[in-house]
C-alpha cells in the first residue's frame, strides 16, 4: 500500500502523450520492470496514472488481471489476452474445443475478440474438453499459447467507437497443436473464467481512477476528489488480494466498486478544468463504462444472498466498468 501511495502522489505523474498502442508499449512494459516486486495491481496503477486516455488505463487493468489470475503463466513485461466470447453463445455453449488426435491435442474454433497490435501476445483460450462432460465441472479448460503459433489466424481489426486507439479483431484456431505443459490447472470455468470478471472490475476500475487522478493533477482538479480517489484506489487494491471465488470478497467489492463509480461519475463537472481535445476523448470513451453493467449488478446480488441477506432484484450494486469479456 505503501508503495502505491507513494506512486499516486510522486512529484513526476505527467501524463504521457501516446497516439497509438506501439507508443504505448514501451512504457508499460518500464513500469512492468520497475514495479516487478510490488505486484501486478501496483504496476497495473503506477503506469495507468500517467496515461492520457483511457485506451491505456483499459490496457493496464486488464494485463494486470491476466496477470493476478494466472500468476504462474502471465509473467510481467508480457502482454497477454483471455480469450473467451464466441458471438451468440453462453459459456455453456462454446464451439472453440481441444481435441484428442493423431496422439495428440489439438484446439479447434475461433473467439470473437482478442487484443491485437502486439506481436510477442500469449493467448489463455477457454475451450470445452471433448473429451470430458458436455456441461458443468470438468467441460472447460484453459489452454495458454502464443499467438505466433502455426494454425493461430487474427481476423482484419474491427472498427469501434470507445477506446479506437487499443485494437481488437477475432481470432482462430485451426488444428493448433498443443502440448500438455499448456495446459492451466483447474477449471475452466470455476477457477478461471468465472473469478475473472470480478477480477478485471477491480482492476480496470483502478487504472481508470488513476488514469483520472493525473488528469485531474495535470488540470488542478479539487483536492476533495484526489483525496477520495486515493482512498478509493487503496480499497481496490486490498480487493485485488482477496480470493474472487469467495462470496464475502464480492459483497466488499461491490461496495468499493460502487463508490469507485460515484467518483467516475462526480468527474463530468470537473473535466470543464481540462484540455479540450482530452475532454473530447474522454466523452468519446466513456460509453465503454457501461457495458455488462447489468451481469455486474446480478452477481452482486447472488453474492450478498450467498451470505444470507435477502437483496431485492432493484437494488442498484455493483461496478462501473465495462469488462474485456464483454467488450472482447
Amino acid at each position: 500500500m505503501e508503495r502505491l501511495l507513494e506512486e499516486m502522489l510522486a512529484a513526476d505523474l505527467v501524463q504521457r502523450e501516446c497516439c497509438e498502442l506501439a507508443a504505448w508499449l514501451p512504457f508499460w512494459l518500464d513500469k512492468q520492470t520497475a514495479h516487478e516486486q510490488n505486484g501486478p495491481f501496483v504496476a497495473a496503477v503506477t503506469a495507468a496514472s500517467r496515461a492520457d486516455r483511457l485506451a491505456w488505463a483499459f490496457f493496464c487493468g486488464y494485463q494486470g488481471a491476466i496477470q493476478a489470475a494466472f500468476p504462474s503463466q502471465a509473467r510481467m513485461g508480457r502482454a497477454s489476452a483471455f480469450c473467451v466470447n464466441e458471438s451468440g453463445r453462453k459459456l455453456t455453449e462454446l464451439a472453440t474445443a481441444l481435441h484428442s488426435r493423431a496422439g495428440g491435442l489439438r484446439l479447434q474454433g475461433a473467439k470473437s475478440w482478442t487484443l491485437a497490435g502486439v506481436n510477442d501476445l500469449q493467448l489463455f483460450v477457454l475451450a470445452r474438453t471433448a473429451t470430458g462432460p458436455a456441461k458443468g465441472p470438468g467441460s472447460l479448460v484453459c489452454v495458454r499459447l502464443p499467438l505466433r503459433t502455426a494454425g493461430v489466424t487474427l481476423s482484419a481489426g474491427r472498427a469501434q467507437g470507445p477506446v479506437p486507439e487499443l485494437p481488437h479483431a477475432e481470432v482462430r484456431f485451426d488444428e493448433v497443436a498443443i502440448e500438455p505443459a499448456q495446459l492451466v490447472a483447474g477449471d475452466g470455468y470455476a477457477d478461471h473464467a468465472k473469478p475473472f470478471r470480478l477480477r478485471e472490475d477491480i482492476f480496470v476500475t483502478a487504472c481508470t481512477l488513476a488514469y483520472l487522478f493525473g488528469e485531474g493533477r495535470a488540470a488542478a482538479w479539487p483536492a476533495r476528489w484526489a483525496q477520495k480517489c486515493l482512498a478509493a484506489l487503496c480499497g481496490l487494491h486490498a480487493c485485488a488480494a482477496l480470493d474472487p471465488r469467495r462470496s464475502d470478497t464480492h459483497v466488499l467489492a461491490t461496495g468499493v466498486l460502487a463508490g469507485a463509480g460515484e467518483l467516475i461519475d462526480e468527474t463530468e463537472f470537473l473535466w470543464a478544468c481540462s484540455d479540450t481535445e482530452r475532454r473530447s476523448r474522454w466523452r468519446r470513451d466513456e460509453p465503454l463504462l457501461s457495458l455488462g453493467k447489468e451481469a455486474r449488478r446480478q452477481r452482486a446480488r447472488k453474492a450478498w444472498q450467498a451470505e444470507g441477506w435477502p437483496v431485492p432484484e432493484s437494488d442498484a450494486m455493483g461496478g462501473h466498468i465495462s469488462g474485456a469479456m464483454d467488450f472482447l
